[in-house]
């Protein structure tokens, strides 16, 4: 072609007529070769990673309005490129390049005498499973993902419709390791040794919050064919659909005009500019307990999808559960809730209505006096975009979306400003402490969730009386593990005037975090041992004693104890090398707990009051006698 273009270019300054047939015959003959050869060549188009099958899993399809976050790139670039840099933008992923970040070359992982293979096949990820039957690997292509923060779950096709299935490892992000779905939660050992069906669990359950406009599109026990606006949670899931506010902003002259006018655009939801209660539905949608309020409206969302769009009342569109200690005061929806799913309550609710698992933060702040009586919303403390003068790095901020001038006292004392200026008459501990730390005391880490400890979002005041009615740890014995009820129930009364209740000789002796950890659930030793591990708390009740008392996780019956016990012992001077495998086989475990007592041992101290054990390291006949008060009720705990 260039050949061509400068022949019609030199021709006609030629003045012989024969000189410039013989020129651009010779041109023309070049080309001819020249595209003649390189057709021969038969180069192959650059090609990149090509996508999962879209027949094996669930569509992409904008509807209803929806366009998808690529339409707000062009004019929102920052907030596109901050929720892009959030774990929002990659909670489903298409399984590609770049979105799988577990290790396909680990090969073979053998769990409960199962093993699976995961292999990388160019750029696609593939799993096997064993056969509950046979010797074959039933092998199946990964083609969707779900998280990317803490962990991340791997799906397949099913092989009826869009119906996924879940491979039965999931990756640990921090760990960079693979383990068994269940021993990522807090389940029973009896679901661990025989784990349930995940097939279509996705369809039925993640979609509804893990994707934009959600429609499963799965009935009974037939196949799924569902169908999403867009994969992930993307702009659309929090200003609502877009198609109208990108059709008339196309106009420059009416996108200067709202500009300039600056009272938003009526075409699209700003939740920063609803009133607070609206503005936390918008999360409430995803972060909270809900049910369908009917049957019916339950069939009509799986085909239709949500009628709910961000700016409406929440409750209209769905129920949001709400325990109640009393059974009589618990709504008729809750009620039939409980006896035809025994149990939903206890994997959610502590036994005072407060949410126990992380993840529906909704449920918490609506039981709040300063949501209720006050303007506290989800964006009074977190920016689902970060601002473009925040000193962190985008990962640090997405970390828990907390705005800058919410990482501390000042997202209280904002408003609570009597409080601010006299912090150390209110808290009685030094103004730079941890026990000035509002949320250290109003919202303790009580909510379980992702093997770790979770703050609770209903902000309250410590109480030892409400550990008595409810379990749940008070938030004073949360840094004090090493001080018993009894003292903090002193404390409570001579700084605020509490009651102190009455106790048994074990809650007014034992310490607390020592307790917890023996006597109490699983749930509650799950907490007990993140908090071992907790920089605050171990300042404040010291070190020295904390690996003998680990050590009993190590032997936990719950997978989810051990890996958190674990990860404690480790942050404790002469454990970071400490080898543990909180999988391996009873008697492997049982090892580790003896080796464990030994280190621990080689420096011993003298006990402060109330431990069982001596001097030298050694239990008291005490330290037995409260591991058999251990709560042994099954505790699943559903995140």
């Amino acid at each position: 072609m260039l050949a061509l273009v400068v022949a019609l270019t030199l021709a006609p300054r030629l003045r012989d007529r024969d000189r410039r047939r013989r020129v651009l015959g010779l041109v023309l003959l070049t080309a001819l070769s020249s595209g003649l050869a390189w057709g021969s060549l038969k180069l192959p188009l650059p090609r990149g990673p090509v996508p999962p099958p879209a027949d094996r899993r669930p569509l992409e399809l904008p509807l209803d309005g929806y366009v998808t976050s690529s339409e707000c790139k062009a004019c929102h670039p920052g907030p596109h490129a901050s929720w892009r840099a959030s774990y929002h933008s990659t909670m489903t992923q298409v399984a590609m390049p770049g979105a799988v970040a577990g290790d396909f070359d680990a090969g073979a992982l053998t769990f409960l005498g199962k093993t699976y293979r995961v292999e990388r096949r160019g750029s696609e990820f593939w799993v096997g499973i064993p056969p509950e039957q046979g010797a074959d690997l039933q092998w199946h292509q990964v083609v969707q993902t779900t998280g990317s923060h803490s962990m991340q779950v791997y799906w397949f096709s099913s092989g009826e419709g869009r119906t996924l299935d879940q491979f039965p490892l999931v990756f640990l992000l921090q760990e960079n390791r693979w383990i068994p779905r269940n021993s990522a939660f807090l389940r029973p050992p009896s679901v661990q040794q025989h784990p349930p069906s995940e097939k279509s669990r996705w369809n039925r359950t993640c979609v509804l919050c893990h994707t934009t406009d959600p429609r499963s599109r799965i009935l009974g026990e037939g196949p799924a064919d569902t169908v999403v606006s867009e994969i992930g949670i993307s702009c659309e899931a929090c200003h609502g659909p877009g198609e109208e506010h990108v059709r008339v902003n196309r106009d420059p002259a009416r996108r200067y005009l709202r500009y300039l006018e600056g009272d938003g655009d009526p075409t699209i939801v700003n939740p920063a500019r609803l009133p607070h209660d609206r503005a936390t539905q918008v999360c409430g949608q995803c972060h909270s307990v809900f049910y369908s309020k009917s049957q019916r409206d339950y069939e009509r969302q799986a085909v239709e999808g949500f009628r709910y769009r961000p700016g409406d009342r929440l409750e209209d569109t769905r129920h949001i559960v709400r325990f109640a200690a009393d059974p009589a005061d618990a709504s008729p929806l809750d009620r039939q809730l409980t006896e035809f799913f025994p149990g939903y309550m206890q994997g959610r609710f502590w036994s005072d209505g407060m949410i126990r698992v992380g993840g529906r933060e909704y449920n918490s702040l609506l039981e709040n006096p300063c949501y209720q009586r006050g303007e506290l919303s989800c964006l009074s403390c977190h920016s689902l975009h970060q601002p473009e003068d925040d000193p962190r790095e985008p990962r640090a901020w997405a970390d828990d979306l907390l705005r800058v001038d919410a990482q501390g006292n000042q997202a209280c004392v904002a408003c609570h400003e009597d409080l601010g200026e006299a912090i150390e008459a209110h808290t009685f501990h030094a103004s730079d402490s941890a026990g000035s730390a509002c949320m250290n005391c109003h919202m303790p880490h009580t909510s379980y969730a992702l093997q770790k400890a979770i703050r609770s979002h209903t902000i309250d005041s410590p109480q030892v009386n409400t550990e008595l009615q409810t379990g749940r740890p008070n938030a004073c014995n949360l840094c004090h593990l090493d001080r018993s009820l009894a003292w903090t129930a002193e404390r409570l009364q001579a700084w605020y005037g509490q009651e102190p209740p009455a106790l048994d000789p074990d809650q007014a002796q034992v310490p607390a975090g020592v307790r917890w950890l023996l006597t109490g659930d699983a749930g509650v030793r799950a907490l007990t041992a993140w908090s071992m591990g907790w920089e605050p708390a171990q300042e404040a009740a010291g070190r020295a004693w904390l690996p003998g008392y680990l050590a009993e996780t190590l032997t936990d019956p719950y997978d989810a104890v051990r890996f958190i016990g674990a990860r404690s012992l480790a942050s404790l001077p002469g454990f970071a090398d400490f080898d543990y495998e909180p999988l391996a086989s009873p008697d492997v475990r049982g090892a580790a707990r003896l080796e464990a007592l030994r280190r621990w041992r080689e420096t011993p101290q003298p006990p402060p009051p109330g431990f069982p054990h001596d001097e030298d390291g050694d239990f008291t006949p005490d330290h037995t006698r409260l591991l058999g008060l251990r709560d042994q009720r099954p505790v699943d705990l559903v995140e």
